[in-house]
């Protein structure tokens, strides 16, 4: 049976592969990263996809480079939270759930064959 515990080598890490690896605390990942994070990833988008009409391409792999890390990093801090069941629960729905949400709007996209938010 394999152990939950981090190999050594991660147990410590910081920046972004102690993030990737779950080692900050399961609020600051989901509120701080998620909510602040994201909402600053959205304006970065708009602001590049509207002032720069050539890199709405670009902007677009961003927020998803964006968020396929802090899916990561929520899932992985989750599974690692020691508190309630119901927070490590709910942040994982709340993952599967934009997942959900991103992956739905990007198939629709393609199926106007255009770039989400370009307008």
């Amino acid at each position: 049976m394999r152990s939950k515990a981090l190999p050594k080598s991660r147990q410590n890490a910081t920046g972004l592969t102690g993030y990737l690896a779950g080692n900050y605390p399961l609020r600051t990942v989901f509120w701080g990263f998620g909510l602040g994070g994201g909402a600053a990833c959205v304006l970065a988008m708009y602001a590049l996809a509207t002032n720069l009409p050539a890199m709405q391409a670009t902007a677009w792999q961003f927020g998803l480079l964006y968020a396929f890390g802090w899916w990561r990093a929520t899932w992985k801090s989750a599974g690692q939270y020691a508190g309630p069941s119901v927070w490590r629960r709910g942040a994982k729905a709340a993952v599967v759930a934009t997942a959900v949400l991103v992956m739905g709007v990007a198939v629709y996209a393609s199926r106007l064959n255009r770039i989400p938010f370009s307008g």
